[in-house]
């Protein structure tokens, strides 16, 4: 075999490959002996039919295996010999053949780079929010989990529970449509104009509204409004606790442990801001392109311009940021167990097969080698309180997380 590159970028290839028409021809005997094994044909038993005939009958189905077979060793052998890890499948560009089968490839790998600089990050930590914020906040949240909802016959007003058929059209164009859909007066996810509608809306009413080049037409089925419950002993003992007080200090417990959890996932989210700076590193478009699909899939949202623009920023961070996080596993040799592996596939209740072994027991050692590492960062890094004036650059912290 030889090759040589014609496009050699930090993580762009494209590569020239000519193999030996024989060596074409040799993998076309093998498949042909494969074929054979299985096969059986009228007048013959399983096994035992002609290679010529086999031959003849599959010859398009066989070259075009043996086709794949050589791009593909070939296209391996090259990674080893370059000690390459590829971040995409690689394309065939052309094919040609002769006495020498030539074809050219296209690919990305993980480009090499360094790691340094990474032990002992100065990070800064929030104060816990005040017991009686806290408190206040945890006592409105178990009142909304146990509301009652019922229905009034009064027009609707802010925080109410609108039901109702809607309808969206662009000009003459039928965008969306869907029955029986709640929505909340007030909801920052509506529309200003559609909130302002719906306050003072009653049942049964139509209501039309024009936003941007939208025009929605709602038709009002009923309100609701939620009946918050009062925080007293009969609350309490309907809970399983003796008193209030007894309630409030269970609760209280419950919103520091989620406190100190929000500030140390606040303080790894710093973290992982302060390594993207320090650490540079040229990032696939494939590994941003599958990210970012990825963040498109658990949101349910459709590929769009607007979303590349909210999304593909994000999803390269979250791409550079674990290649950073498994260059640095692999310098400090941090490792998950195959015991603590096959745990958290136990874990997510995930059923391995045949098909899908080697890549969920991969995916998922690969998320607790990026958590450890991370740990690992955060037990070594200075964390020093936020008593300082925070400059600006600092002060600004993208919404949308890093690391998941």
């Amino acid at each position: 075999m030889e090759y040589k590159l014609t496009v050699d970028d930090k993580s762009e290839k494209e590569i020239e490959i000519s193999v030996p028409a024989s060596e074409l021809d040799s993998i076309m005997e093998q498949e042909t002996s494969k074929l054979k094994k299985g096969l059986s044909l009228n007048g013959f038993r399983k096994g035992r039919v002609p290679k010529s005939l086999i031959k003849n009958k599959y010859r398009d189905t066989i070259k075009a295996q043996a086709i794949d077979s050589l791009v593909t060793k070939s296209y391996l052998e090259i990674l080893e010999e370059k000690k390459w890890r590829p971040a995409s499948q690689a394309k065939l560009l052309n094919i040609e053949e002769g006495d020498n089968i030539k074809f050219r490839l296209q690919f990305e790998i993980v480009p090499e780079f360094e790691v340094d600089n990474y032990h002992h990050i100065e990070i800064f930590k929030s104060d816990m929010m005040p017991d009686d914020f806290l408190l206040e906040q945890g006592m409105n949240e178990l009142r909304e989990r146990f509301a009652k909802i019922r229905e009034v016959s009064r027009p609707g007003v802010v925080d109410d529970l609108v039901t109702m058929d809607l309808e969206v059209r662009e000009k003459d164009t039928l965008k969306n449509k869907q029955s029986n859909i709640m929505a909340r007066i007030g909801d920052r996810n509506l529309p200003d104009e559609i909130n302002r509608e719906l306050v003072g809306a009653k049942k049964s009413e139509n209501k039309e509204i024009k936003v941007g080049d939208l025009i929605y037409k709602m038709s009002v089925k009923k309100i609701e409004e939620k009946e918050l419950p009062q925080i007293d002993d009969d609350f309490a003992k309907k809970l399983n606790f003796e008193n209030t007080e007894q309630l409030k200090k269970k609760v209280m417990e419950d919103l520091k442990k989620a406190e100190e959890m929000r500030i140390e996932d606040e303080l790894k989210e710093s973290l992982s801001h302060v390594i993207l700076e320090r650490i540079k590193v040229s990032v696939p478009k494939s590994l941003v392109q599958n990210e970012y699909e990825k963040i498109l899939q658990r949101a349910k949202l459709p590929d769009s311009d607007a979303n590349k623009e909210r999304f593909i920023e994000i999803a390269e961070k979250r791409v550079r940021f674990n290649l950073i996080l498994d260059k640095i596993a692999e310098k400090e040799n941090i490792k998950s167990t195959e015991e603590e592996t096959m745990n958290a596939i136990a874990g997510m209740e995930i059923k391995l097969n045949d098909d899908n072994r080697f890549d969920v027991i991969n995916y998922v050692t690969n998320i607790l080698n990026r958590e450890k590492t991370i740990d690992f960062l955060f037990k070594n890094a200075k964390i020093g309180e936020k008593s300082r004036i925070v400059s600006p650059k600092e002060a600004v912290h993208d919404t949308r997380s890093i690391r998941h």
